[in-house]
C-alpha cells in the first residue's frame, strides 16, 4: 500500500504533486526524483498538513527551496 511508504507531499517545485517519505520533522531535505530522471531537489518541511485520498493520515507539506 502506498500510504505505508510515503508521508509527505511536494506542493511545488520540480516534483510538484509527488508523494515521498521524509524521516524528520523540521528543516530541509533532499528529495530524490520520484521518476528517477532528474537530480534531487531541496525542499523545506513545513507545519502545513494536507489530506490525500491515498491515506487516512494527513501528509506533511514540502515546499521547494529553490535551485
Amino acid at each position: 500500500m502506498i500510504a505505508a511508504r510515503v508521508n509527505a507531499l511536494c506542493l511545488d517545485g520540480p516534483f510538484r504533486g509527488a508523494l515521498v517519505r521524509v524521516e524528520q520533522d523540521v528543516g530541509a531535505v533532499e528529495v530524490e526524483d520520484p521518476a528517477g530522471r532528474d537530480r534531487p531537489a531541496r525542499y523545506r518541511i513545513t507545519r502545513e498538513r494536507v489530506h490525500h485520498p491515498s491515506c487516512r493520515d494527513p501528509f506533511v507539506v514540502l515546499r521547494w527551496a529553490g535551485s
